[in-house]
């Protein structure tokens, strides 16, 4: 499994991508296929609940692990990308970081409960209940 938005930033020039994923490290592999670049993601997969990466200066990455979907991983990975985001662009204005988070986090939960998430969700129910394990989709 794995879901995918991008949003776009505009105020700040930038864009963000969110992915929920039933593996980390096979999202690792789809990243760098799809954007290019070396294996410069350090992180435990089989550890990892969630993980922020910068891919440029103006493209970002939140990654969570669907087991792990939950107000604190997720308030957790947009703290990261907030930072990130306002970080890269020497913004250190209390209300213009604040905007950010709030930004994110509505974009976060817009997705969150899109039917595109939603539909990916009942897939993994309905493969627990036939004893066949999680859905993996490329």
């Amino acid at each position: 499994m794995r879901v995918v938005k991008k949003i776009s930033v505009n105020t700040y020039d930038c864009s963000v991508i969110y992915i929920i994923s039933d593996s980390l490290k096979n999202t690792e592999k789809y990243l760098l296929k799809k954007y290019g670049g070396e294996n410069t993601i350090t992180f435990d997969a089989n550890e990892a609940e969630g993980i922020t990466v910068t891919l440029s200066g103006n493209l970002y990455v939140v990654m969570i692990d669907h087991k792990y979907i939950s107000h604190n991983t997720i308030a957790h990975e947009l703290y990261h990308a907030t930072r990130r985001i306002t970080e890269d662009r020497d913004i250190d204005d209390e209300e213009s970081i604040a905007w950010v988070a709030g930004y994110l986090s509505e974009e976060f939960y817009k997705f969150l409960s899109s039917p595109k998430v939603k539909k990916e969700f009942d897939k993994l129910i309905d493969k627990s209940k036939d004893g066949t394990g999680s859905a993996e989709s490329k």
